[in-house]
């Protein structure tokens, strides 16, 4: 590599305070980290292998295992790595330095290569993993240059006990990359850190490492799909937890943070529930991880308008999410609030049926004259698998193409079974399939949204299979000319039926679906959330021809034929039509998309705003963007303000919430832009950055 020398620097040692002598444990009959160095001797780059150990002698063991075993070796300090990494450097003359921790017992050598590759063809000066690598492959590669100012400069014990952080923290100086080649699969744990880690392991060696011939990440991912229930031996551990404790003498004290949280009424009831609820809450969306672990107030008391009361009394209003987006008109609107107590008083529920349901059809095909037929169900996730059902049966056909999220049911999941990360791209990344039949493998295929020559792929490796086409009409991008014509032409062609999820996009821009805005008329289309203002409800709407397919199903429950859905539907749409509801939450959008970029530009925060005016979100141009996100989050709260890096405006924010949360916004970004160029984010945000995707709760 132009005569630059490659050296990867192991770092062991055997003191580890919650496992103890990891390195050294036995792995298919040899030390975990002799099978670290046996993977990476297959690297084809690296030119040396170098084991920096401390000069403790709790680590002779490691230096005998070095002698043993023919491997060059580096005694340094035990707490100063970043000196033990630059002293073991000069020491064997490296031109680039591939850093490796000894927990990570299946590096992958195909892996490492091509961070190193990446490196040098991208002339950076750090270059490591994407997040989303699983827990394990760890790797990153820096510049003698690069590591010797960060040796010469970094203060913060966070960064002294650790290689990296300084970089990280001063991305002014340092031309960084990062190998992006899977997605989604952060919720795998394959490090060695607690005991049940080495049982993991010991599982996965046992399983895949035969004859001396190494394995590789895509065999070990084929094994856990074949057998999810390994990966259940060491979930719920926190990932790069020895890193996060590490920053308590940077303000970080996870015992100061118990303290804190401990006298909080919801806090306390959030641990209690997740005891006794799989997950903690019933909707991924709703976790307090997903915004500040710690902090996040995990329930309400009462919540009004746009201000929403948590169990400690304390009053916030909400610029964030707004009830999932399911509030449209605010919460605890009066006039459905009214209709909705009105039929309660009538009873809501009798051996007779309600008539509220077919005003709510009628309703419905006023705003969709293309539909003749309706039926209900009280949530999203089984109005779509309904969708699906009504679907195949009227074509006759299995094979489901989609784009977009559309929940949580087997026919949608079911796409990972082939492909482990099918479904990232289409929201929500990590979304594992156990539990959902083999056997509908291949039955569900996505394709991206304005990639007409991926659906069309899918029907020519199809042919005559093609029964359903179901996708979001819009999200985030426009759809581009011509293309939601030639999915329809698509459906048309193939005898396959068009579905139209509008859960999420229904009734954010007008009275009715997106899709009358855009054009092309879907042959069914789907409702829930904002259609009745937070009540649970949902619909499947469609052509007499397709919707007439019901009847040789069997689709039935009890619970969709209560009369509080209905009715709170008539009522949101009502006054959704009348107050021109759609236009007047755009403009609100409109305004706080404004309002972030003027406050970016003002504090020199970097942002990308992006998404409808009534789903706007904005992300943080920096490589510590989540963490960015939560302190953003943290910083708002202590302003009174529920808010996150997304926005559903709702017809009950008015221009002095926003004018109050536009005063928030110019001061928290300046702490931000300041927490950036100190490299003190993790320090300021006091807890856990927030996670993102599917992941698992046991604490």
């Amino acid at each position: 590599m132009n005569n630059r020398k490659i050296v990867a620097i192991v770092q062991a040692r055997m003191g580890s305070s919650r496992l103890p002598q990891k390195v050294l444990m036995p792995l298919a009959g040899k030390p975990a980290l002799y099978r670290l160095v046996e993977r990476l001797k297959y690297s084809k780059l690296i030119d040396q292998i170098v084991i920096a150990t401390t000069d403790e002698s709790q680590d002779d063991s490691i230096r005998e295992f070095c002698t043993d075993n023919n491997l060059d070796c580096y005694n340094g300090s035990e707490n100063d790595v970043l000196d033990r990494y630059y002293q073991a450097a000069m020491l064997y003359k490296a031109d680039i330095i591939v850093r490796i921790t000894g927990d990570c017992p299946m590096v992958d050598p195909l892996i490492v290569d091509e961070v190193i590759m990446g490196y040098i063809e991208g002339n950076f000066q750090v270059y490591s993993l994407s997040g989303e690598f699983p827990d394990g492959l760890d790797c990153s590669v820096y510049a003698f240059n690069a590591l010797k100012d960060a040796w010469e400069n970094a203060d913060l014990p966070s960064e002294r006990e650790h290689v990296g952080p300084y970089m990280s923290n001063h991305p002014e100086k340092f031309a960084r990359g990062r190998l992006f080649k899977f997605k989604g699969l952060e919720h795998h744990r394959w490090t060695l850190d607690e005991e049940n880690d080495y049982y993991f392991l010991a599982e996965i060696y046992n399983r895949l490492y035969q004859n001396g011939k190494i394995f590789y990440t895509d065999e070990i991912l084929e094994l856990l799909d074949d057998q999810p229930h390994l990966m259940e031996i060491n979930s719920g551990i926190t990932r790069n937890e020895g890193y996060i404790k590490s920053l308590s003498e940077d303000k970080i004290i996870m015992n100061a943070i118990n303290q804190k949280t401990a006298n909080k009424v919801g806090q306390k009831l959030y641990k209690k529930a997740k005891h006794l609820i799989p997950g903690g809450t019933q909707l991924l969306s709703k976790r307090p991880e997903q915004f500040a672990p710690d902090y996040w107030p995990a329930y309400y008391k009462k919540a009004s308008g746009v201000t929403v009361t948590d169990l400690d009394g304390n009053t916030y209003i909400d610029m964030g999410i707004m009830g999932i987006g399911a509030s449209i008109l605010g919460y605890s609107d009066s006039d459905v609030d009214k209709a909705v107590h009105n039929v309660i008083d009538q009873g809501i529920v009798s051996s007779l049926n309600t008539p509220v349901e077919v005003e709510l059809a009628e309703l419905l095909c006023e705003l969709h004259p293309w539909a003749q037929q309706v039926r209900y169900a009280r949530s999203g996730g089984e109005a779509m698998a309904m969708a699906i059902r009504i679907a195949r049966a009227s074509s006759g056909k299995d094979l489901v193409a989609f784009s977009g999220y559309h929940g949580w049911m087997d026919w949608y999941l079911a796409a990972n079974l082939g492909d482990k990360d099918a479904l990232d791209g289409h929201l929500m990344p990590g979304l594992p399939p156990a539990g959902v039949p083999r056997s509908l493998k291949g039955t569900a295929l996505p394709f991206h949204y304005n990639c007409l020559e991926e659906l069309e792929a899918i029907v020519e490796e199809h042919p005559n299979e093609l029964g359903v086409i179901v996708m979001e009409p819009q999200r985030g991008s426009a759809p581009e000319k011509g293309f939601l014509e030639a999915v329809k032409q698509i459906a048309k062609a193939n005898d396959a039926v068009l579905v139209f999820d509008e859960i999420t996009t229904g009734f954010r821009v007008v009275t009715g679906g997106i899709h009358l805005t855009l054009g092309v008329e879907p042959d069914v289309a789907v409702f829930a959330k904002a259609m009745a203002n937070g009540y649970a409800m949902a619909a499947v709407i469609g052509t007499k021809k397709v919707m007439e397919a019901t009847q040789k199903s069997f689709i039935s429950s009890t619970n969709w034929t209560e009369a509080i859905g209905p009715t709170a539907a008539i009522a949101t749409i009502r006054k959704h039509q009348q107050h021109n509801v759609g236009k007047y939450v755009q403009d609100i959008g409109r305004k706080v998309k404004s309002g972030w970029k003027d406050s970016a530009d003002r504090t020199g925060l970097i942002l990308h705003i992006s998404g409808l005016d009534s789903l706007a979100h904005f992300s943080v141009d920096h490589p510590d963007s989540l963490a960015l996100t939560t302190l953003f989050i943290r910083l708002m709260l202590d302003r009174g303000f529920l808010a996150f890096h997304q926005f559903k405006p709702s017809f009950a924010h008015t221009d002095e919430h926003l004018n109050k949360y536009f005063s928030a916004l110019d001061n928290v970004f300046k702490e931000m832009v300041e927490a950036i160029e100190l490299g003190d984010v993790l320090a300021r945000i006091d807890s856990l950055p927030a996670r993102t995707g599917f992941y698992r709760l046991t604490s």
